[in-house]
């Protein structure tokens, strides 16, 4: 086999090395083109180099070899191979959304044999079918009550320009077109122009985002993930489900049935992120409510153009009369409606003009009894074909997306409200609410709550922060209840926490209220919780004022920074199952809202593992989860994914809920308890007790670049302060991951497994790794982890921007993972490695690009301490440093 032909033979299918080989000359052409014979030469050269890491043993000679060669280069040209190798990356990924769309259209092929998979949803519910202690009625009865929140988050780790995505969009398109076309030349000369055209656009568009993104922009982001993606795609997912049922139980499912409900946080977010006001709040829920009736406009005027029949019910015809065009008569005024929604909002958007908001859709029944009326009247009249068709999509997009496409939700931090109260209680009853105990503010609230009382619109509030947090309620009281979702109380440690969102919300007059949400998210929050939501529980008035409804978040983030993964994922599943028994107890509707990111550290992993490793009875067909960063686009981009990544939540949350885990065993709990505990001391020592650990994240990531990264409105520190603790979870995780060590996924969880490996625990190990899902779960995200990280690349940095004392910290960190793998292959059975491995087949293919990157993003920063750079080479610098890392995440694709 050929040296240079290896790097392809990785590549595990045939059309996937077919398309990235495609793509990859085509790349090379235009950077022939455009940079010259000389620059792409360079290229070549350092692409092959690249390859050397596939065949020598000796890594570190190999990664040695490139540094020389990257330091001969011009900071031009170190920018511009930058660039090359990043883009690389993307067209990998772009080849590989398709290969996976492939190999879920070979599922539909009935010649398909690898069926058994429980990968598809329709495996997934068959199987609980044919479980026999699960009854048809109610498996039936799970799917019409699920509800499934998905929210998606502003993006602080999606690098890729909005008009690059469209670009890679177009290209996935040209090659989907290629593959249909493969037997006629022709046709595939002409792809192959407009393929060498749009690489060449992108090669030509800046990739880096040169402006950080405000508010509206990060919400115009997500609407138009919907608006390009999701609006198809629901439908299609809601039939697929429908089918399932109807050749299981040769029943439909109900016609309102809408198991998903999309979330958003982007522009009601305004935890720690000054930019978001009331004002933005408002234009955000204005302009997204203006992107929906423009989707419902072409909708309706699509419906109208087609419904020419004449043939209608008696209820239709009462109200059009003897026209010949009935549904076109019927359906004039709602789309009428729908478009002056659009114009007016736009109008007073673009030019201020006073808007009435009594002239707008209000709420999505508006839409959806016309458009009921419309298919009741064709299943009258033969038309059942027709009802089922464009006209049933159209009503699930409704229910789907209402009257603004995704409700927003409103978070703040708890100390905003207590600062609030503070003001106004000393200045209408001269009590200090903060010198308070906890005992006392509730029977404040308590009280305050009981007798409504409006008094503080007649208080003159003089501090800014306040004024704003008001405003924020005010807006809230004004907006229609249909576009807003809940309001989330980040770093809740105590009931009056939850208590003073009610109150506030009762002077605003909010007529309904948004449901308020505790977000636990530090280790001793998770460990609080449970008291916390026990004095809320016992108050007969709070069960009254909430219906016995009550959703609780769990942080990820913050948790896995304060105390290492491995102790805040078991905190986490604890406190499930507290409050779990506490809601049963109190009789309380629990519903647990997951505050994931993308990455290992924060919570990140295959839905379907997730939900399994969760505390039996903590799903019940009921939950929300964030989406957010460059997961949003890796899930939701690309119609194929986003509607597999939908039907596996569906999937997902149904077996969690029919066919739960195991009740955990008191062995299984003593010992992952103290594994925890040993955990958490270790991640610990290294964060407290080492002024050089501190030194080696700040000098040997690029953490202080990232505050330079447009790409999202909100800062990097919840305070100006410099230390770690006061950094956000985000950039912590991101800087690790850039240089390949992800401390934050897996530091201190050798200590833990070493202590878990001993004799003593043997059979324990051995039972939990077979037996408990949560633990599974653990150990697979541990092994993915394990994937991902490369030690040898620290070096790398070490040697470029480190001093001796902090080599030896990144001596002693290598040595710890060197020992945390030893550790994770005894404990993990070899058949459980082998079939892991083959899941990580696409973690192995990128790596000499991605080492390439890390490569050079490691000599940038050491050419940036350096002095005699002028300001022009020192640009180039700086932009291939920012391009370093975009190409790392796009090759990580999990980075925050």
């Amino acid at each position: 086999m050929k040296k240079r032909d290896l790097y392809y033979e990785r590549i595990p299918t045939k059309l996937l090395r077919e398309d990235f080989r495609l793509l990859g000359t085509f790349l090379g052409k235009v950077i022939k083109d455009q940079e010259g014979k000389i620059f792409f030469n360079i290229v070549e050269k350092f692409r092959l180099l690249s390859k050397n890491t596939l065949t020598d043993k000796n890594k570190s000679k190999v990664f040695s070899k490139i540094s020389t060669e990257v330091k001969k280069l011009s900071p031009e040209n170190i920018f511009k191979l930058t660039r090359a190798f990043s883009h690389i990356l993307n067209l990998l990924n772009l080849a590989e959304s398709i290969d996976a769309s492939r190999k879920l259209n070979e599922y539909e092929n009935p010649y398909f044999k690898n069926k058994n998979q429980n990968l598809f949803i329709e495996d997934l519910i068959e199987g609980l079918f044919k479980n026999k202690k699960i009854s048809d009625k109610k498996i039936y009865k799970q799917a019409t009550n699920l509800d499934i929140g998905i929210v998606l988050t502003a993006h602080p780790t999606e690098v890729k320009r909005r008009t690059l995505i469209q670009k890679y969009a177009n290209l996935i398109y040209i090659l989907e077109q290629r593959h249909l076309y493969k037997k006629y030349p022709s046709k595939i000369i002409e792809l192959d122009r407009q393929l060498y055209s749009e690489i060449a656009i992108i090669w030509k568009t800046d990739e880096l985002k040169r402006t950080k993104p405000s508010p509206l922009d990060e919400a115009r982001w997500g609407l138009a993930v919907i608006e390009d993606s999701l609006w198809d795609t629901i439908p299609k997912v809601y039939k697929r489900l429908n089918d399932i049922f109807r050749k299981n139980l040769k029943k439909d499912l109900p016609r309102d049935f809408n198991p998903i409900q999309f979330g958003s946080w982007m522009g009601g977010d305004r935890d720690g992120n000054p930019n978001v006001t009331a004002e933005v709040t408002k234009k955000v829920l204005l302009f997204s409510r203006w992107q929906a009736a423009k989707l419902y406009d072409k909708e309706l005027t699509k419906l109208i153009q087609d419904l020419s029949m004449e043939e209608c019910s008696p209820k239709i015809k009462k109200v059009t009369g003897n026209s010949f065009e009935p549904y076109r008569v019927f359906l004039r005024p709602i789309r009428d409606k729908v478009r002056l929604t659009h114009q007016l909002i736009e109008n007073h958007l673009n030019n201020n003009s006073i808007l009435d908001e009594k002239k707008l859709i209000q709420n999505k029944y508006e839409i959806t009894l016309p458009l009921r009326e419309v298919r009741n009247s064709l299943k009258l009249n033969k038309g059942d074909h027709i009802a089922n068709a464009d006209l049933l999509d159209l009503m699930r997009r409704v229910r789907c997306f209402g009257i603004n496409l995704a409700r927003l939700d409103i978070r703040q931090e708890a100390d905003r409200h207590s600062k609030l109260l503070n003001e106004l209680f000393r200045k209408k009853y001269n009590i200090k609410y903060n010198s308070l105990s906890e005992k006392e503010k509730i029977k404040l609230l308590n009280k305050s709550i009981k007798e409504k009382k409006y008094f503080v619109d007649r208080i003159k509030i003089t501090d800014k922060e306040n004024k704003e947090v008001w405003n924020t309620f005010k807006q809230i009281s004004k907006s229609p209840n249909e576009c807003l979702g809940a309001y989330v109380i980040s770093m809740t440690s105590k009931a009056s926490d939850i208590l003073s969102v009610y109150f506030l919300q009762i002077q605003a007059q909010i007529k309904n209220f948004l449901r308020v949400v505790p977000l636990f998210e530090t280790l001793e929050d998770l460990k609080n919780a449970n008291s916390v939501m026990k004095n809320l529980f016992k108050l007969s008035w709070y069960r009254k004022m909430t219906s016995a409804k009550q959703e609780v978040m769990i942080g990820y983030s913050d948790s896995s920074k304060d105390a290492g993964k491995l102790s805040a994922s078991w905190h986490q599943y604890k406190l499930q199952e507290e409050l779990r028994g506490l809601a049963k107890k109190y009789k309380f509707d629990l519903v647990f809202f997951h505050g994931r990111g993308g990455s290992p550290g924060r919570g990140g992993g295959p839905i379907q593992a997730t939900l399994k490793s969760q505390p039996a009875g903590t799903v019940n067909g009921k939950i929300r989860i964030t989406d957010q960063g460059e997961v949003i686009q890796q899930k939701y981009g690309y119609k194929p994914i986003a509607e597999y990544n939908l039907c596996s939540y569906i999937g997902a949350v149904m077996d969690a809920s029919l066919n739960p885990p195991p009740r955990s065993k008191p062995n299984w709990r003593e010992l992952i308890q103290s594994m925890s505990e040993i955990s958490t001391s270790a991640y610990r020592k290294y964060l407290n007790q080492s002024e050089d650990f501190i030194r080696y994240f700040k000098t040997v990531t690029p953490h202080k670049s990232l505050g330079k990264l447009a790409i999202g409105s909100r800062p990097t520190k919840r305070k100006n302060v410099d230390n770690i603790q006061g950094l956000r979870a985000i950039p912590w995780v991101f800087a690790w991951t850039q240089i390949r060590l992800m401390l934050p996924a897996w530091l201190g969880t050798t200590e833990a497994l070493r202590y878990g490996s001993i004799k003593k625990f043997k059979k324990t190990m051995i039972d939990m790794e077979k037996n408990w899902p949560y633990f599974v779960s653990t150990m697979d995200i541990l092994d993915m982890v394990i994937s991902k990280v490369d030690p040898e690349i620290s070096v790398i940095y070490e040697n470029n921007l480190a001093d001796a004392p902090l080599r030896r910290i990144g001596k002693k960190l290598r040595y710890q993972f060197d020992a945390l793998v030893k550790l994770h292959n005894k404990i993990t059975p070899r058949e459980v490695v082998k079939e892991r491995k083959k899941f990580r087949k696409a973690l192995f293919i990128r790596s000499n690009y991605t080492e390439m990157l890390n490569i050079l993003q490691a000599n940038i920063m050491n050419k940036l301490t350096n002095k005699k750079y002028k300001k022009l080479d020192k640009k180039f610098l700086d932009d291939a440093l920012m391009t370093s890392i975009a190409g790392i995440s796009a090759a990580m694709k999990n980075t925050g």
